[in-house]
């Protein structure tokens, strides 16, 4: 009887997968389907950044081999020749200039101050957009264009000094002024008790309006992304459970958008350190321009370690804070 129920069952599994011509017509098994999913999304992502690893092996990495060879020799430039020299021009960076040391811990504290302001602000306008308003696609282009304009027209402009970007930042400062001067920002906060360096970071961002504006539309745009992406019935649920709007915000934005956030930090250190107005990046391309290539190419690779430990520091403590959906 046992046998009889066996063979039954064996030719009903058989014929259930026997059909048109006597194909199997077998399903994949779902983690068989996940795994084809998974590898054709990885292919679309080495497709999206081959322009950037073409660049980066045709292009970037041989001009840094090449100049690593400029900071080790001493270079002839009539006749391209080069001479070991070790590590000569380091050592005359490290420890024979002491403007550049100085540069490069007063661009950690720039960096500090411009992560905080930045992150704060486009955060901040991002929150807003996100909301119900109208026009807010001629919002968000507006705070995009400086971007884009600093990028560009400006720029060019600078290069053919037919504008000054301290001069803009003062005209900016004194637009802003024109609402509420220095004095009239400190006497506020100080009649509210708030500590004298919190009241000199946030008279210092109002001087420096034009700057915050144009290097934080990049961050503005991928945390708009990032609260975008944030399912709607998760706010309704807190709600239900009578969450508050600062409770959904920190309990519920916050850890959504915490690895945007990190990205955002990451990427505004980079800018920070190797933006124009930089003293180092200055220090740099100054030398480049009077054709010190050995010297500025040591200092180059001393700046980029120490850029390196700073944002391998940061990510290490920040990343222990980033809630992550799918861990």
């Amino acid at each position: 009887m046992k046998f009889t129920k066996l063979k039954q069952t064996t030719e009903n599994a058989s014929s259930s997968v026997v059909g048109n011509g006597g194909q199997a017509a077998l399903k994949l098994p779902k983690k068989k389907r996940m795994m084809d999913l998974t590898a054709k999304r990885n292919a679309m992502g080495y497709i999206f950044i081959l322009p950037f690893l073409v660049g980066l092996v045709l292009i970037y990495i041989p001009a840094l081999v090449e100049s690593f060879r400029f900071s080790i020799s001493d270079v002839d430039k009539v006749n391209y020749i080069f001479t070991p020299a070790g590590l000569t021009h380091y050592k005359d960076a490290i420890f024979g200039d002491a403007y550049f040391i100085r540069g490069i811990v007063e661009s950690l504290g720039t960096m500090l101050m411009n992560v905080l302001i930045i992150l704060i602000y486009a955060l901040i306008i991002a929150t807003l957009l996100n909301r119900n308003l109208g026009g807010k696609g001629f919002y968000r282009a507006m705070l995009f264009l400086p971007v884009v304009v600093s990028t560009g027209v400006i720029v060019t402009a600078e290069n053919m000094g037919l504008v000054s970007a301290a001069a803009l930042t003062t005209e900016a400062g004194n637009v802003a002024g024109g609402l509420f001067t220095q004095v009239d920002i400190k006497l506020l906060l100080n009649s509210l008790s708030i500590s004298p360096q919190l009241t000199s970071l946030v008279s210092g961002a109002i001087d420096n309006i034009y700057s915050i504006v144009t290097n934080s539309g990049v961050q503005l745009i991928i945390f708009l992304a990032g609260l975008q992406s944030i399912s709607p019935a998760i706010y309704e649920s807190a709600t239900v459970e009578g969450a508050t709007w600062w409770e959904s915000f920190w309990k519920i934005t916050i850890p959504m958008i915490s690895p945007l956030i990190l990205v955002n930090m990451v990427y505004t250190i980079v800018d920070s350190f190797t933006n124009s107005s930089n003293s180092v990046m200055g220090d740099i391309f100054g030398r480049i321009t009077t054709g010190a290539y050995e010297e500025a190419s040591a200092r180059a690779f001393v700046y980029l370690a120490f850029v390196g430990v700073i944002i391998a520091v940061v990510v290490g403590v920040v990343n222990h804070f980033v809630f992550y959906e799918n861990k």
